[in-house]
């Protein structure tokens, strides 16, 4: 029986950090043994948004390390950039022609991204209003069963599962259905106090965060805003760092921390200063791996995985080209 496809991709915006990780990165190293797995850096949907081309170049390779020093392994999945696929970029233009404009939209991450433009004073491209038939493009030029979202990303999915029905229904079959993996993902919470930690929104502690960035960061980082003084209970639930050490902490110190935090045992600094102990403990082995891997390296992992996308790409690409009549490229 053949094994169920996963595909998965993140945008080039800026270093990995914790979020990244414990919310998809070390599913992905579970993900690769079960199913046939793509994990692709998002490099042309990263363009929709980000205009320094330097800045893009140098966030590309850090990935590719980050993944590996994870454990992502080259033998089991298949790692790759999305704009060394250009059977995407054609498959998305010619799903394009059986996709209604009004769609795109009224979908809710579309008026969220162009609103976000518009307050950043930046232009709104054409691109960004195409991302959503981009994005159904590389889950569906693999054909693609399985794939790992946040809920943040479901009105997405649905619309794929759109544009295959549609399709295949105008066409023939020749996407299957595509679902959402649930179970998995959870979404880290930023420093900020807001729900999530995000590549851009200054809010996270990376994957190559020293010692002395991690305190820092924890200096500042929100808690209980209720908490006023030293003496005062705090309550836990409602706090980003005790959620942080619900994840980097032993069981017994995250109970200890709940306890001291609820009877003002401990304060906010104590409680930040054994999650920095944590966070190091956890960055330090991956940090040495990741230094370990060249920059030669991670481009031809790079290179081998999109030479590898591209044999089954292209299959997909010739079904499709054949059923909307368009000229046989099986030969070139």
């Amino acid at each position: 029986m053949e094994k169920q496809i996963v595909v998965s991709g993140i945008r080039a915006t800026g270093e990995l950090h914790i979020g990244n990780y414990f919310g998809a990165m070390r599913n992905f190293v579970t993900l690769q043994d079960e199913f046939k797995c793509y994990f692709f850096i998002a490099d042309w949907h990263s363009l929709t948004t980000e205009e320094d081309a330097e800045a893009l170049k140098v966030h590309i390779l850090p990935i590719v390390k980050d993944y590996l020093a994870v454990g992502l392994d080259p033998q089991k999945c298949t790692l790759f950039a999305q704009s060394s696929v250009p059977e995407i970029a054609e498959l998305a233009l010619l799903l394009s022609m059986v996709q209604p404009k009004t769609e795109l939209e009224g979908l809710p991450t579309w008026k969220e991204k162009e609103a976000s433009q518009k307050e950043a004073g930046k232009i709104v491209s054409a691109g960004l209003f195409f991302y959503p038939v981009l994005m159904a493009a590389d889950i569906l030029i693999q054909k693609a069963t399985i794939i790992p979202v946040g809920k943040d990303q479901l009105p997405h999915l649905e619309f794929t599962r759109d544009v295959a029905r549609r399709f295949n229904n105008r066409y023939g079959f020749t996407f299957p259905a595509c679902d959402a993996l649930e179970g998995r993902a959870i979404k880290v919470p930023g420093l900020d106090g807001t729900e999530k930690m995000g590549k851009t929104e200054g809010n996270a502690i990376d994957l190559v965060e020293t010692p002395e960035g991690v305190a820092q960061k924890l200096s500042v980082a929100v808690t209980d805003t209720n908490r006023k003084l030293r003496q005062d209970p705090g309550n836990p639930y409602i706090c980003n760092i005790f959620a942080l050490h619900e994840l980097l902490s032993t069981p017994e110190m995250v109970e200890q921390i709940k306890t001291d935090c609820q009877t003002a045992a401990i304060g906010c600094v104590e409680c930040k200063k054994m999650l920095g102990n944590n966070i190091n403990k956890f960055l330090a082995p991956l940090q040495e791996r990741r230094q370990a891997i060249s920059d030669d390296y991670a481009r031809q992992i790079l290179s081998d995985g999109g030479k590898k996308a591209r044999i089954t790409a292209r299959q997909t690409l010739n079904e499709v080209r054949d059923k909307m009549g368009l000229p046989d490229l099986k030969g070139e």
